[in-house]
């Protein structure tokens, strides 16, 4: 989806943020210590099962341009690579040398 931005809503989101003004040190303060207290990064750990594994690598194929991933891709290419490589050292083994 390449769709741009409704310009009437980035301009009142720009309003809204302007009116919040920076935070002060305490409201700094405030969010430090809830984040501490809460500490949000523990609870993201990622999906555990198969099921959640598989829908969270699915997740990037909905943007992708060709049938395969870029990954897929160099992945497929790092085994072409190998294989043209394993024959031309095949080969150099039967070619006489002068």
């Amino acid at each position: 989806m390449d769709e741009k931005p409704n310009p009437k809503r980035v301009a009142a989101g720009r309003r809204n943020r302007s009116l919040a003004g920076p935070l002060s040190e305490a409201g700094r303060a405030a969010l430090r210590e809830a984040a501490a207290k809460n500490r949000p990064w523990s609870f993201s750990t990622g999906p555990k099962t198969p099921e959640g594994k598989r829908r969270s690598s699915a997740n990037g194929r909905t943007r992708q341009s060709g049938s395969i991933s870029g990954r897929e891709l160099r992945r497929d290419q790092a085994a072409a690579r190998e294989l043209i490589a394993s024959l031309i050292r095949s080969c150099a083994a039967f070619t006489p040398k002068n």
